[in-house]
């Protein structure tokens, strides 16, 4: 308990600095179609490079800005740079793909996002469908749909990340005003190691785009998944087997690469 409390006295100590100089940097995923083998999209994701420490772990500085407040401010930072890169895919005279940027339910009552996207999208001229929003799957939907539908009536495509990792997953699709579901991979590994699950797997799948939703399977790790989710009629993915998230400067040559552009 005191390395733990040690550890984020050390981050909270650092975090307003780590902001000005620029130590906070954003990485892309892709998502990838499964058939063609193209970059479709990527999803921005925050790294924190400090000048003593090295790479800080997400996993060590998210959980410590959720509580603290101050991922609004991160995530303002990576929304503007995910908009910066989208303008500069289209300055290069190439076709951009959607950059996806993860909306918080921390702040998402208290903090008008829908106004800032728009600031930024204007901004940078970018067209809107080019930015789309991650809002992670939650027991707690109380205010959170109404605020997904302003959204969306606002134009933004909006994703549920972490499907299936344990909520009221399928009550949930009944009524839900999200455009695309992101299959957790936790979901994925657990469900895929016996033939009943493949089959939940199968029709969670079918069932999701017989009523009309988009779905991206995520933590893709082996060519087994990818070839089983393309069979049971889900195209997109990301995760390792594709590509691990890169740096935002790498990202122009990984589309090349990949044939998108």
């Amino acid at each position: 308990m005191k390395s733990d409390l040690q550890k984020k006295q050390n981050i909270e100590e650092d975090m307003n600095k780590a902001l000005l100089d620029n130590q906070f940097l954003m990485y892309l995923q892709p998502k990838y179609s499964i058939s063609s083998g193209k970059i479709i999209g990527a999803e921005a994701l925050a790294r924190w490079r400090h000048p003593e420490k090295g790479m800080i772990s997400p996993a060590d500085f998210i959980p410590v800005f959720e509580q603290n407040g101050f991922i609004l401010k991160l995530d303002c930072f990576i929304w503007e740079q995910a908009c910066k890169k989208i303008r500069e895919i289209m300055d290069h005279g190439l076709t951009p793909v959607p950059i996806s940027v993860n909306i918080l339910r921390e702040y998402i009552q208290t903090f008008d996002v829908i106004s800032e996207l728009k600031r930024l999208i204007d901004k940078y001229g970018i067209p809107q469908p080019m930015l789309e929003l991650e809002i992670t799957e939650t027991l707690d939907q109380h205010g959170v749909e109404d605020i997904v539908k302003k959204m969306k009536s606002s134009g933004f495509t909006m994703l549920m990340d972490d499907f299936g990792s344990g909520y009221s997953s399928l009550n949930m699709l009944k009524s839900t005003p999200f455009d695309v579901l992101k299959i957790d991979r936790h979901f994925l590994e657990e469900f895929m190691d016996s033939d009943r699950g493949r089959k939940i797997i199968e029709h969670t799948i079918s069932m999701t785009r017989d009523i009309g939703l988009g779905i991206v399977a995520e933590g893709v790790e082996t060519c087994e998944q990818a070839m089983f989710l393309s069979s049971c009629g889900c195209d997109s993915a990301q995760g390792f087997y594709y590509s691990r998230p890169i740096p935002a400067h790498e990202f122009i040559d990984k589309l090349k690469l990949s044939g998108s552009i």
